[in-house]
C-alpha cells in the first residue's frame, strides 16, 4: 500500500525540464523589466528581484508538503543556467576589456591607474582591519593569526567590482563622459587585481601551511597558481589575437557564432579541466584579457560591439534573473557582525579611496565624490572566490568566508545599481531624454508588456493615448551632455592636443577667465599646426579657437536644433543658458539628436 501511495505521489509531481525552466526565467525577466520601468529603477534590479521571487515560488512548490514539483528535475534543469551565466558573463567581461584600448589608455590610463591604486589601497586596509577586529571579537577560538588570514582574504575579495551590473546600468542609461569611462576602467582593473592577488595569496599561504587545504589542491599547488594567473593571461592574449584575425575575415553574423562558441567553450573548459586534472585557468580573467587584446588589434571593433549589445540583451536579462535566483536573502542575517563590518568597510574604502585618488591623481572635473559609490556592485567574481575557498580551505572558516561574501552580495547587488545610476545622472552624463524614456516616454524605455497591451487595445478599437513626449515638448536640454571639460584661452598648443586626445568629441569649447565661452576649437583646425612645430610653440587656445562658432540655447526645440546642425555642418554644438548668454551649460551631439528623433518617430508610429 505504501509503495502504491508513493508511486501515486511521484506521478502527481510536475517535472521541470530545462526548456520549461528557461521559459520561466524569460517570463520573469519580462515581468521584472516591466516592474523596474514602472518604479523608475534600473532594470537589473527588476531582473534580480524577479529571480529572487522565482526561486522562492519554486522552492515552495518543491516543498515535501506541497509535492507539486520534482526537486530532482528542478536541480537538473538549473544546470542549463550555468552555461547561460558563463556565456553572458564572458561577453560582459569581454566588453569591459575594451576600456584598455590604446587610445583610451593614452588619454586617461595613467590617471585611472593612480585613482585605482588609492581606491584599492583604502578598500584593502579598511576591510582587512575591520574584519580582523570583528573576527577577533566574534571568533577568538581560531587565534589572531588565523583570523588575520581570514580577514586578509576578505579584504582581497572586497576589491572586486561586479562587471555585469555596472556595465548593464551604464548601457541602459546611455551614460557617456569621464565618470563613465573611469568607472569602467576601475572595474576592469579591480577584477584583474582581485583575481590574481587572491589566488596568489591563498596558494602561497597554503604552501607554507598557514592554510590547511585539500589533498588535491596540495598536489597541484604551484601549477594551479600558474594556470590561474599567468596561464589565464596567456590564454586571453592568444584568444584575443586569434579572434581579431578571424574578425577581419568573417561577416558579423558568422563572427557572432564564433564568439558564442568561444565563450561557451571557455566556461565548459574551465570546469572540465578542474574536474579531470585538478587545476584550471580562470575564465573570467581570460575573457577580460581577450576583450583588451581584441580592442587593440581588431579593425572596426566598434561594429562588433554594437552587434554584441543586440545579441547580449536577452542573455543579460537571463543572467540577472538567474543571479537573483541564486541569491538567498536569508544570507544577510547569517553573515553576522563580521559581514556587517565587511559591508561598511568596503563601502567606506571605495568612496574614501576614490576621493583621495581624484584629489591627488588629478581626476576629471566633477569626479570627486562620484566614483566610489559607483563601484559597490559585487557578485560574479567573488562568488567564484567564495566557492573556491569553501572547497579548498579545510576549515570551518572556509564556510564562514562564503557566508560573509554571499550575504554581502545580496546588499551590494540590490543597492549598487541604484548608486551607479545616481552617480552618472548627478554627474550630467545621462541625457534628460533618456531618463524621460525610462519613465515611460518614447522608444527604448517602453517595455514589452506595454507594447503588447497597447497592441491589444488597438485591436479592440480603443484609441491610443497621446503621451507628453511630443517633439514640441523636447528641447536641447533634454539631450545635451552637461559633464564636459573646457579649455582655458591660455592653454598652450600641447595642452590643447592633450585635451583633444582625452576627449570623445571633435569640437572643443574654449572659455575665458570668467567662464564664458570664447569660441570652439575644431579638430580640423589642428591638422596644419601639428606639422608645423615652430608655429605650434607660438599659439595658444585663444589663437586657435573660432569665436564665430554657432551656439544654441538650452530651451531651443529639437526641430530647430536639426536646422542648426544642417546649416553649420558640425557634429557637436555648444549649449548656453539663453539666447543672449555665453555661459556654457553643456554640449549636444548630432547623433544624439538623430537618435532621439528616430525614437520619437517610432513611438508616434506605434501609437497610430
Amino acid at each position: 500500500m505504501d509503495s502504491e501511495t508513493s508511486s501515486s505521489t511521484l506521478s502527481t509531481e510536475l517535472v521541470i525540464s530545462p526548456a520549461l525552466f528557461l521559459g520561466l526565467v524569460l517570463l520573469a525577466a519580462i515581468v521584472g523589466g516591466h516592474a523596474a520601468h514602472f518604479f523608475h529603477i534600473p532594470r537589473v534590479i527588476g531582473f534580480l528581484l524577479a529571480g529572487v521571487i522565482l526561486q522562492t515560488v519554486l522552492a515552495w512548490l518543491c516543498d515535501p508538503e506541497t509535492g507539486m514539483i520534482s526537486r530532482r528535475s528542478l536541480d537538473e534543469a538549473t544546470d542549463l543556467a550555468e552555461t547561460i551565466k558563463q556565456v553572458a558573463l564572458g561577453l560582459i567581461l569581454f566588453m569591459i576589456g575594451g576600456v584598455f584600448e590604446r587610445s583610451r589608455m593614452r588619454a586617461s590610463g595613467a590617471r585611472v591607474l593612480r585613482i585605482s591604486g588609492f581606491e584599492i589601497g583604502a578598500t584593502f586596509l579598511l576591510v582587512c582591519t575591520g574584519c580582523w577586529i570583528g573576527a577577533e571579537v566574534m571568533q577568538p577560538q581560531y587565534g589572531a593569526g588565523t583570523n588575520f588570514i581570514f580577514a586578509l582574504l576578505l579584504a582581497i575579495a572586497a576589491l572586486a567590482t561586479a562587471p555585469a551590473a555596472t556595465l548593464f546600468v551604464l548601457q541602459e542609461y546611455q551614460a557617456k563622459g569621464p565618470i563613465t569611462e573611469t568607472t569602467l576602467g576601475l572595474t576592469g582593473i579591480n577584477n584583474i587585481v582581485c583575481i590574481v592577488l587572491f589566488y596568489t595569496t591563498f596558494l602561497v599561504l597554503a604552501s607554507f601551511g598557514a592554510i590547511e587545504t585539500t589533498a588535491d589542491l596540495a598536489r597541484h599547488m604551484w601549477s594551479s597558481l600558474a594556470a590561474t594567473t599567468l596561464g589565464s593571461i596567456a590564454l586571453g592574449i592568444l584568444g584575443g589575437t586569434l579572434l581579431s584575425i578571424v574578425h577581419s575575415r568573417l561577416p558579423i553574423a558568422e563572427m557572432l557564432l564564433v564568439f558564442l562558441a568561444v565563450f561557451v567553450s571557455l566556461g565548459a573548459g574551465e570546469i572540465l579541466l578542474l574536474n579531470h586534472v585538478g587545476m584550471s585557468y580562470n575564465s573570467l580573467l581570460t575573457a577580460l584579457v581577450i576583450g583588451g587584446i581584441f580592442a587593440n588589434l581588431a579593425r572596426d571593433a566598434q561594429k562588433l560591439d554594437a552587434a554584441l549589445r543586440t545579441l547580449g540583451a536577452p542573455l543579460f536579462a537571463c543572467f540577472f534573473v538567474l543571479a537573483g535566483y541564486a541569491l538567498h536573502v536569508g544570507d544577510l542575517a547569517r553573515m553576522g557582525w563580521i559581514g556587517l563590518a565587511y559591508v561598511v568597510c568596503r563601502t567606506a574604502g571605495k568612496v574614501i579611496g576614490c576621493n583621495i585618488g581624484v584629489r591627488l591623481a588629478g581626476g576629471p572635473q566633477r569626479t570627486e565624490g562620484q566614483l566610489g559609490a559607483g563601484l559597490l556592485c559585487q557578485a560574479a567574481v567573488v562568488i567564484g572566490l567564495a566557492s573556491f575557498v569553501q572547497q579548498n580551505w579545510d576549515s570551518e572558516l572556509g564556510g564562514q568566508f562564503a557566508t560573509v561574501v554571499m550575504g554581502s552580495i545580496v546588499a551590494f547587488e540590490l543597492v549598487g545599481p541604484l548608486l551607479v545610476k545616481r552617480r552618472v545622472v548627478r554627474a550630467g552624463e545621462v541625457k534628460a531624454s533618456t531618463l524621460l524614456r525610462r519613465e515611460g516616454a518614447a522608444g527604448e524605455g517602453v517595455s514589452v508588456t506595454a507594447v503588447i497591451l497597447r497592441s491589444l487595445g488597438t485591436l479592440l478599437g480603443r484609441p491610443a493615448r497621446s503621451g507628453p513626449d511630443q517633439a514640441t515638448d523636447l528641447t536641447v536640454q533634454h539631450i545635451m551632455r552637461t559633464n564636459i571639460e573646457l579649455i582655458p584661452t591660455s592653454a598652450t598648443f600641447d595642452e590643447v592636443l592633450h585635451f583633444v586626445e582625452r576627449s570623445r568629441f571633435s569640437h572643443f569649447p574654449v572659455v575665458q577667465d570668467d567662464g564664458t565661452l570664447f569660441g570652439m576649437v575644431h579638430f580640423t583646425d589642428l591638422h596644419d599646426l601639428i606639422y608645423d612645430p615652430a608655429m605650434a610653440d607660438l599659439v595658444t587656445a585663444l589663437d586657435i579657437a573660432d569665436p564665430e562658432s554657432a551656439v544654441v540655447p538650452m530651451d531651443m526645440p529639437l526641430s530647430d536644433l536639426l536646422e542648426v546642425f544642417t546649416s553649420h555642418h558640425v557634429a557637436v554644438l555648444t549649449v548656453v543658458e539663453g539666447q543672449d548668454s555665453r555661459h556654457i551649460v553643456g554640449l549636444v551631439e548630432q547623433r544624439d539628436l538623430l537618435r532621439t528623433l528616430r525614437l520619437m518617430d517610432r513611438e508616434s508610429t506605434a501609437k497610430e
